[in-house]
């Protein structure tokens, strides 16, 4: 092993599971955003955390919140993914920009996103300020799969400069040699 800077070593964590958490703001107003850092945390009961920049307009949204989704999003829709990466939902409805569709849930009044690989209804159960960051609890109150779409987008290495082809899935990674 040798020492080095925490740039290059945080970069080969990729490749990087890619969600999107949706928010709302009570009003009927909902943001999809995409996240990497989302993991599970614990089993009884089923909880998973969410990362978010306070700069973000999903954290505002989160903040004022006692509920969100995570999906995990299928490979038709890396477009929207990257779109909803690039662009704030504070300025644009990224439904509306997109073919992002949405879909009732069982529990929260968050929308599912139609396609995705599964979606997992949460209920906020705290959070922690992490420096610029602050991590979102949830518990998962209800879950759904899809019959159809079964293979998850990840990103890679330098995801923000190769746009759109920055998400891929396990099968392009391999064919591919690898994109980290």
């Amino acid at each position: 092993m040798r020492e080095t800077s925490i740039e290059e070593a945080v970069g080969r964590k990729y490749p990087e599971w890619v969600t999107l958490v949706v928010s709302g703001d009570g009003a009927g107003q909902v943001n999809a955003m995409p996240a990497g850092w989302v993991t599970f945390t614990s089993i009884d009961p089923v909880m998973l955390a969410v990362s978010v920049g306070h700069e973000r307009y999903t954290y505002q949204l989160m903040e004022n919140s006692a509920e969100f989704v995570v999906t995990f999003p299928s490979s038709e829709q890396k477009k929207d993914v990257y779109y909803c990466g690039n662009n704030s939902g504070a300025d644009v409805d990224k439904f509306s920009k997109t073919s992002l569709r949405t879909e009732e849930p069982s529990v929260v009044s968050v929308p599912l996103i139609k396609e995705s690989v599964v979606c997992f209804e949460c209920e906020k159960r705290g959070e922690l300020v992490t420096g610029d960051h602050t991590i979102f609890s949830g518990e998962i109150v209800a879950a759904h799969v899809s019959e159809e779409k079964m293979e998850k987008i990840y990103t890679v290495k330098g995801w923000h400069e190769k746009g759109q082809a920055g998400f891929q899935t396990v099968e392009e990674m391999v064919r591919d040699g690898g994109s980290n």
